[in-house]
Order: C-alpha cells, then structure tokens, then sequence
C-alpha cells in the first residue's frame, strides 16, 4: 500500500541485514527512505519488482555507509522520482546492475541516485542505456559492463 514501509528501519544505525522484500509490484512511497542512514547495513534485500510506483525506492538506502553492492534493479520501466537519492551518501558502494534503457523515461527518475558513492567500481546495464556519467547517471570513475 502506499507509504506501507516509509522510513519503517530509518536510523537504525544497528541493523546489519535487511528483511526479505518479496513484491513484485509496488506502491507510491512505499519504501522510501526505509534503510536511510543504516549505517550497519551490508548487504540489502533482493528487489525483484519490475512495476514500480512514482517515489517508491526514493532514499531507500541513503545514507548506508556500509553497504558494498545495490540490490539487482529489474525494472524496465520507470516511474517519477522511482530511484531519486536512492544510493546517495554510500560511500562504500561500488556495484550496481539495472534493466532500463532510458535515463530519461520519468521525471527525475534517478536523480542524484550515485551522490557520494565510492570513486570506483562497476555499473552493469543493458546495451541500450547510454553512457552517461554524474550523480543522476553512472557514478563518473566507474567501469561500464553491457549484459
């Protein structure tokens, strides 16, 4: 349902793993910013939604210092604000994997996504997304790999 998880973990500067979150769809806001500021968090949960909702994973991991590896994002299609600041502040993250080919599909869909991750790792994406670095595309320094 709609705001279902909102900042349901925020803070939780303990927490090391991270519940199953098995929806295949999901709602406006449901998981925002669910994990923001974990900063114990390594590992986060698998995300297998492929329909997304406007500001659904909006700062769902913001913030977790700790975190090395973003969950697979499937989802082909994208909704407004789906991914915005979602990685932003992890510094230790350096590996993402995504499905959609546009960057440009819903408004402000992955904006500042990449703020503040490690200046170094692996973006993987299909052939048809296009290169394009900043803090709203590939994290600029990382190496790019077509699935």
């Amino acid at each position: 349902a709609t705001y279902c998880y909102h900042s349901m973990f925020y803070g939780c500067t303990a927490l090391t793993t991270a519940p199953a979150l098995p929806a295949t769809a999901v709602a406006s806001h449901c998981y925002y910013s669910m994990f923001h500021g974990c900063t114990a968090l390594t590992t986060a949960p698998a995300l297998p939604a492929t329909t997304l909702a406007e500001k659904c994973y909006r700062e769902m991991f913001r913030g977790c210092t700790s975190l090395t590896t973003a969950p697979a994002l499937p989802a082909t299609t994208l909704a407004e604000y789906c991914y915005y600041t979602m990685f932003r502040d992890c510094t230790k993250l350096s590996s993402i994997e995504v499905s959609f080919t546009s960057w440009t599909q819903a408004i402000s869909q992955t904006a500042g996504w990449v703020t503040s991750v490690a200046s170094s790792g692996t973006f993987t994406k299909p052939a048809a997304l296009a290169v394009e670095y900043g803090q709203d595309r590939i994290p600029s320094g990382w190496t790019v790999v077509n699935k």
